[in-house]
């Protein structure tokens, strides 16, 4: 069986066939945008979003505990939630299908994986709630010149949302005052009769832009007042998700972070939206018309898992390598495996909301670049990252959380005519010229080099597995290297661990005082040296020397045997001119040496 091209066993999502430039909002979208209908369809769109959604185990766990809470079951459910993940790390989009359910009830019930959610959560229908929002980078004021009462606070906007103006006028005092409103006051906003959803995100942006006001401690009061009235209730769920990036925060804004967090764990349960080994099936559906592996994927898989395990001493220590291969199709196991096991320490690492936005961006140019080139690449590797396109390196560096190494990238590996690992690549034999092989590995040294806090090369062995496919002839690798090593700029190496940085390396600084010095000068310290090699100290009989003659005129007509050098200008290649001034009409010379 021959074996197919990822892009022929698969397909990418619509937006990413037709290579429409990609929005990082799409995977950072805003719950008040879905509140509102204004988020991009994959998340306005309930069916649609759940069709595109991995329930992981612990979302699914999540989905039960709240639908479960809000049906008036106490057992073996919370009240409150903390989403406590890394920033980018999903929070919103478990928040969002919280929101679907909640807000679709029963009609919920047919969309794609709730019938899990349901049987999970022994229930017989998803409950409809009353919702609020509160999103914290967003909310200002609301309201006060379109009909509606003019919103100061978060209370006073919950209280709106959940019930309008009758809702509204039991918080009206606390909210035009600024004060937070105790528990009986809160208490009065939820019914036995009906579920009530409060979900909040990104909290600690409001409360380091209203911290002057004082608003921000009046907050803290009330989310501990909400928390605590909502636990009273059969049937009433708060999910809040505080942290911006961490990056982002001075001193006060940690000091709040960290005295709202231990308010929520103490009243409340931490969520961590996924584990590992369920990241790839959540790029799967986000990224692909995804109906689960095909027959076609998993005979690649078998191939490379019988290719794993005839180099398994050449190569890292590689379990199940078979279901490795599958669960991880159409991307090789390496491509997802190194943001884990060496992005994910970097301070502005996005472990789901980034990574979707750079492999969004991968996966539309290879699909293209697959179908135009003619490319036979059975995975999506590392070392087939369009890191020739700008805006993929602008994604790329952004994860890196720095642009530096712009230069050493476009030098020495793809983004411009002349960069080294591309050129090396058409000068190359037909196998490894077929095979992209330069490219491939100076791009696989990139990824696995520059993302580490601790590990910061790429070792033989894991380039070795992720440039390697069925077939392939491993003795190949070291004979690239070899090469790179030879001509790249900012590749560095040590014994047999590989790095590209910003340091420049001998081939660089050679190349940096070649082009400081004047070709003038160059070309008189030639001549020096080719007279020193030819002077009366010499070896040479002891004759006549003329050096560099231009004309004939120079070399004298007499009965003398003379030893003329020509110029190093002069080459016997440029047979016409040097014929002509070695045989001049009226002399007979002889040409002792040649440079």
């Amino acid at each position: 069986m021959v074996l197919k091209p990822w892009y022929k066993v698969v397909t990418p999502r619509e937006d990413l066939r037709e290579g429409r430039p990609l929005d990082a909002s799409e995977f950072a979208v805003h719950l008040d945008q879905i509140k509102d209908g204004n988020a991009p369809i994959d998340y306005q769109n309930p069916e649609r979003f759940f069709e595109r959604t991995y329930l992981t185990k612990n979302l699914i766990e999540l989905s039960c505990e709240v639908v479960r809470r809000l049906s008036g079951h106490k057992v073996e459910t919370n009240a409150v939630f903390n989403m406590t993940t890394q920033f980018g790390g999903g929070k919103t989009h478990a928040l969002a299908l919280l929101f679907h359910l909640a807000k679709g009830g029963a009609k919920a019930d047919n969309w794609k994986g709730v019938r899990t959610i349901i049987n999970k959560a022994q229930i017989t229908t998803i409950p409809e709630a009353s919702i609020a929002i509160f999103v914290g980078q967003k909310f200002d004021l609301r309201g006060g010149n379109d009909g509606t009462p003019l919103r100061r606070t978060p209370w006073g906007e919950i209280a709106w949302q959940l019930g309008g103006i009758n809702a509204y006028k039991i918080m009206e005092e606390f909210d035009e005052k600024g004060i937070s409103p105790g528990g009986d006051t809160i208490s009065k906003l939820f019914s036995k009769d009906k579920p009530t959803l409060i979900l909040i995100d990104e909290l600690l942006n409001y409360v380091s832009r209203y911290r002057s006001s004082g608003t921000s401690s009046q907050l803290y009061n009330f989310l501990q007042n909400l928390t605590e009235e909502a636990r009273s209730f059969e049937n009433v769920v708060v999910a809040a998700s505080i942290p911006a990036s961490e990056l982002e925060m001075n001193v006060e804004d940690q000091t709040d972070y960290t005295r709202f967090k231990k308010m929520l764990d103490r009243l409340g349960k931490a969520v961590i939206m996924s584990d590992d080994e369920e990241v790839s099936e959540i790029i799967r559906r986000r990224l692909f018309e995804w109906n689960g592996l095909p027959t076609e994927a998993r005979k690649v898989a078998s191939d490379y898992a019988d290719w794993v395990v005839k180099h398994k001493q050449q190569i890292p220590q590689f379990d199940n390598a078979r279901e490795s291969f599958e669960s991880s199709y159409p991307f090789h196991p390496m491509v997802l495996s190194v943001f884990r096991r060496k992005w994910q320490a970097l301070p502005r690492f996005q472990q789901t909301r980034g990574v979707l936005r750079l492999l969004a961006l991968w996966v539309s140019k290879a699909y293209h670049d697959g179908f135009k080139g003619a490319h036979k690449d059975l995975l999506i590797t590392l070392g087939t990252a369009p890191l020739e396109d700008s805006m993929f390196r602008a994604a790329t560096f952004e994860q890196l959380g720095e642009s530096h190494l712009e230069g050493a990238l476009t030098t020495d590996i793809t983004g411009k005519k002349d960069s080294i690992a591309t050129r090396l690549d058409t000068e190359a034999e037909e196998t490894i010229k077929k095979a992209r092989l330069h490219r491939k590995i100076a791009s696989t040294i990139f990824f696995e080099s520059n993302g580490g806090q601790s590990r910061t090369e790429a070792t033989l062995p894991e380039i070795r597995l992720a440039v390697a496919e069925p077939g392939f002839d491993i003795g190949n690798v070291e004979t690239v290297l070899e090469t790179l090593t030879e001509s790249c700029y900012y590749l560095s190496v040590e014994k047999t661990k590989y790095r590209f940085s910003l340091l420049p390396n001998l081939n660089k600084i050679l190349a940096d005082r070649r082009a400081s010095i004047p070709r003038q000068k160059i070309e008189e310290r030639a001549k020096i040296e080719v007279q020193n090699i030819f002077s009366k100290t010499s070896n040479i009989p002891d004759l006549d020397r003329i050096y560099f003659p231009e004309k004939s005129i120079q070399v004298a007509d007499r009965a003398a045997l003379t030893f003329i050098v020509l110029s190093p200008e002069q080459s016997l290649q440029d047979e016409k001119k040097t014929t002509q001034m070695i045989d001049h009409e009226e002399r007979t010379w002889q040409l002792c040496k040649n440079f």
